[in-house]
């Protein structure tokens, strides 16, 4: 409350942009990865579609959107 008295209500918005712009880049980077490798992890577990494919093209997509996201945010924080 003492930032809104100070600062007025449009000091809490203030970092909201970056922030956005951040986390939409890194959906849009884990989405098209996903969808990159899902056909290539389907033909590597017996064509068919099951589980264990579409974990492992999850986990490759989140941790490499993670790794692309992280320097990202730490770059923000300290401007």
């Amino acid at each position: 409350l003492k930032i809104i008295e100070d600062e007025g209500p449009s000091a809490l918005s203030t970092g909201l942009g970056p922030t956005v712009i951040g986390y939409g880049i890194e959906g849009a980077v884990k989405f098209g990865v996903y969808e990159s490798l899902k056909p290539i992890f389907l033909s590597l577990f017996s064509g068919g579609p099951n589980s264990e494919a579409f974990l492992a093209s999850a986990v490759c997509a989140g941790g490499l959107a993670s790794i692309i996201l992280c320097p990202m945010e730490e770059t923000r924080i300290r401007l």
